[in-house]
């Protein structure tokens, strides 16, 4: 029965042609309803969350035949010039993305569909598979819209290299901030230790604890969403993953605040569904609240306002309830849950002889170090740093602002006090403290991704109740989630920033090049210097561990820096050196190559140059 699909597969073959397109379409559709006819008779038991398993896994198949066979030869971009003409095989990759998701789900509900409007059956809810869809979701999403993803060639974003290489370093027995330099939070370069036991010579490992931290922060985020709507709310999973990692400040993936999403997703939604009942937290939760806010002090205290405003929302409810003294022993178990990420930091730290190299590089240098812009403004710096970071947020998460204002003034109308002032003092306190001190990357206003599933949420419920209609629920249980997925794919693979490194191969980027010098050098575990630059991956992608505590530049006007890495270009410490545009003068090295960049940069194209000590 199965080969009846075979028909309208030699029509697709024929030619991309719009008759035989329509013509294999109607195809599908009669086969795929004369086989879920034939097989809901004999198999009436579902496989998983499948209806129709076998339909599914072979359009999967045939999807995936396809655009091997059709595609790989066929210029899908070249008449767009925003983006560049991609390789076969990386087209093909991305058009069998999106549609094995749709054969995988959207086929199986579409067959559901039509065959229980033949039959007048019901079909039913497939809600206790909601986090398989969901981790589904996350893979897919992570795999196209992060660098770290094999799906892309290289992630050329110096900030997760260099937390690489202090995450490897780790696990040789270096100590952050004493032998290795970084400014990051050290459970941060934990995770990145963690990632190089799975792959010591790529950001594979990174790739999947981002799928890991995707799933949790769209599984919360729905448990929000569901608790409005119902489970209705699974097909706006994946439009909310498009909306946040389509935004510029999602970057090229593997920042600090892409992991903490979910960590403040999970207080959000802890504060939601109690204050949905009209209750505080338990002292489980309490706890948990506690734990998840020490995991953000250790890995980017900045984002600490979050919880600040989580605890202000939660005083004004006690206050209303007459429960001060509740709230009072909700924070000292609160205070009990920090300590446990907390402890074991510091007794490393301790045991190991850092504790001050910790507490100097982590609190006081990001603190007190970077550039202030008091000297320009004077009293007004605060308020310019402020309005600066608000422009920050609109040119980098502008569908993040979108949706997150959008949920804030629903949540006014609609719902509780209570609940509204938990999204506004959240944001709130959270935007100040991180845009005060006037620095203004552009990952910065990715976290503010938690608060865009109110946005999702406030649009749907006005439909609903303007239509006065559950359209929602009714197609979730046939086919709206695939759809949603399989629509949030394309958006994605259409909309996202990074596609356009889809175009390069390894071979295309400098890292590669230099990492094959090196390879081929004379040099057995040789060393390297990133010279008055971030790490620019050659340390990755080599698998070399640093021999120097600055191992790198970085953005901090510490003088150390420059007096270090100088003393090891006279004196010839490291085996390589690799300079970003630069040049350098020394007895002890000579260049071996210079290693022009792919892309431009500040309107020129750079070159990266490699030497090697004489």
């Amino acid at each position: 029965m199965i080969f009846l699909l075979l028909l309208p597969h030699l029509f697709l073959l024929s030619g991309p042609g719009l008759i035989s397109a329509a013509a294999a379409v109607f195809l599908y559709l009669a086969a795929s309803v004369f086989i879920s006819r034939y097989e809901k008779s004999h198999h009436p038991k579902a496989v998983f969350q499948f209806h129709y398993p076998i339909i599914s896994a072979s359009l999967t198949l045939l999807f995936g035949a396809l655009f091997y066979l059709r595609w790989q030869h066929f210029g899908l971009f070249a008449s767009l010039e925003s983006l560049p003409q991609m390789p076969a095989k990386r087209i093909c990759g991305a058009a069998a993305a999106g549609l094995t998701v749709f054969a995988l789900f959207g086929s199986d509900r579409l067959v559901s569909v039509i065959a229980a409007m033949i039959s007048g059956d019901e079909e039913g809810s497939d809600s206790k598979h909601e986090p398989v869809f969901i981790g589904i979701c996350a893979a897919v999403m992570m795999t196209l819209a992060s660098k770290c993803s094999p799906f892309y060639a290289f992630n050329d974003w110096v900030d997760p290299h260099t937390m690489f290489t202090v995450g490897k370093s780790i696990l040789h027995g270096m100590l952050p901030y004493r032998d290795v330099y970084e400014q990051k939070g050290p459970l941060l370069l934990l995770l990145h230790s963690l990632g190089a036991l799975i792959s010591f010579d790529s950001l594979l490992g990174m790739w999947l604890i981002e799928i890991i931290s995707c799933f949790f922060f769209l599984f919360f985020a729905y448990k929000i969403m569901r608790m409005r709507l119902g489970t209705g709310a699974l097909p706006l999973v994946p439009v909310l993953a498009l909306i946040v990692y389509t935004a510029v400040s999602f970057d090229q993936g593997d920042s600090a605040e892409e992991y903490c999403l979910p960590l403040l997703t999970f207080a959000l939604w802890i504060g939601y569904h109690r204050l949905k009942k009209d209750q505080l937290p338990k002292v489980r939760e309490w706890v948990l609240i506690g734990v998840t806010s020490g995991c953000v002090l250790w890995m980017k205290y900045s984002m600490l306002g979050f919880y600040l405003g989580w605890i202000i929302a939660l005083y004004l409810f006690a206050r209303t309830k007459n429960q001060r003294i509740e709230l009072f022993k909700g924070i000292g178990w609160v205070a009990l849950g920090v300590m446990i990420p907390t402890l074991p930091i510091l007794l490393w730290f301790a045991f190991c002889g850092g504790l001050k190299d910790l507490f100097e590089v982590y609190f006081y240098q990001n603190i007190f170090m970077y550039p202030k812009t008091a000297d320009i403004y004077g009293h007004f710096a605060i308020f310019s740093n402020l309005f600066s970071g608000f422009l920050n947020m609109i040119v980098f998460s502008t569908s993040i602002l979108i949706a997150s204002f959008i949920g804030i003034f629903w949540c006014k109308r609609h719902e509780n006090r209570h609940i509204f002032r938990l999204v506004h003092w959240t944001l709130v306190v959270m935007f100040l403290m991180i845009y005060f001190s006037g620095r203004f990357y552009s990952y910065y206003p990715l976290i503010f991704g938690v608060f865009a599933l109110f946005g999702l949420t406030a649009v749907v419920d006005i439909i609903e109740r303007r239509l006065r209609s559950g359209f929602l629920q009714y197609f979730e249980s046939n086919m709206m989630t695939a759809v949603s997925l399989c629509v949030s794919v394309f958006g994605l693979f259409l909309l996202a920033g990074n596609m356009r490194s889809l175009a390069f191969e390894k071979e295309d980027y400098p890292q590669y090049q230099a990492k094959a010098l090196i390879e081929t050098g004379p040099i057995e575990n040789p060393t390297l210097l990133n010279y008055n630059f971030l790490d620019m991956g050659v340390n990755t992608i080599a698998g070399l561990l640093p021999n120097q505590r600055f191992f790198c530049g970085f953005n901090l006007p510490l003088k150390d820096i420059d007096i270090e890495q100088n003393a090891c270009i006279q004196s010839g410490c490291t085996d390589y050196v690799l300079t970003f545009i630069r040049t350098i003068e020394s007895p002890h090295y000579e260049l071996v190559e210079k290693l022009p960049a792919n892309y431009s940069f500040a309107g020129m194209r750079p070159t990266y140059n490699l030497y090697i000590r004489r």
